[in-house]
């Protein structure tokens, strides 16, 4: 716990900048605990620095990216004020968009997106940010080895709110058990060769879990690894997506098949 006392006073540049970047995203009150300011404080200055003239009309696909990366994690009144529409509107966007769910493949941008947002938001709130059903999400999130962050289960579960969303992830445990001797030992052997979704997969545990045991071990990932790794990332940004390659999710209940490369033993 930060025992260091809240700021107050006048914001700088530095901190209005670092708002502008963390509350769409985060929310109030994490972006307040990050600047060490009070949530009145960052909600009052965020309604000051993000509120744009009121629109009307269609909505946009820059409006709707906006809506879709803050649903869950901001207030619809503040991102009503973000958007400049009405909070009405705002939450009738968010129901339009729930409804008319993407079908087919994930994209890579899309998982992306869902590795970025999974552990801060209720599967019911990620219906809106990736335009999936709960079940595929969920499925999806399993595949890729995620988990809810243990400090927002908690924070849901004091709250009361959506602790079922969170609570429904799959079957699988919020809080992974102990580290056996016998698994660090298998993870010091297959670290350094295998990417961290592969690890995940092969020792039962989230991709989380695993890069926070290897950082306190001090593991690495070997130098041929890297390259290839940094290969696929440049393959990823300068080539067209190849739907043959793409992960796919064909029923809620079932672990999506991922890329050869990472399911490899």
């Amino acid at each position: 716990m930060n025992s260091r006392p809240l700021r107050r006073g006048n914001w700088s540049v530095q901190e209005l900048e670092r708002l502008r970047q963390l509350l769409p995203a985060r929310g109030v009150l994490t972006t307040a605990q990050l600047l060490r300011r009070s949530a009145v404080c960052v909600e009052r200055k965020a309604a000051e620095l993000l509120r744009v003239p009121p629109r009307r009309g269609d909505w946009t696909d820059s409006d709707d990216q906006v809506l879709q990366d803050a649903w869950g994690a901001v207030d619809a009144r503040l991102l009503a004020m973000m958007l400049g529409r009405m909070p009405h509107d705002v939450r009738k966007r968010a129901t339009d968009l729930r409804e008319r769910p993407l079908a087919g493949p994930w994209k890579q941008p899309e998982r992306q997106r869902l590795k970025r947002l999974y552990g801060t938001r209720a599967d019911a709130d990620l219906e809106v940010c990736l335009r999936r059903p709960a079940g595929e999400v969920r499925a999806m999130a399993q595949a890729l080895c995620l988990a809810k962050d243990k400090r927002f289960a908690a924070a849901v579960a004091g709250a009361g709110g959506v602790a079922s969303a969170v609570r429904a992830f799959a079957g699988r445990p919020t809080h992974m058990p102990r580290w056996t001797a016998g698994e660090v030992e298998r993870l010091r052997a297959i670290y350094p060769d295998r990417d961290n979704l592969a690890v995940a997969q092969t020792l039962g545990r989230t991709v989380t879990s695993v890069a926070n045991k290897a950082n306190q071990l001090g593991l690495h990932k070997s130098p041929v690894l890297l390259a290839d790794i940094g290969r696929a990332n440049v393959s990823l940004r300068y080539r067209p997506a190849d739907p043959t390659t793409a992960v796919t999710v064909a029923t809620p209940g079932r672990v999506a098949p991922i890329e050869a490369a990472a399911q490899a033993p």
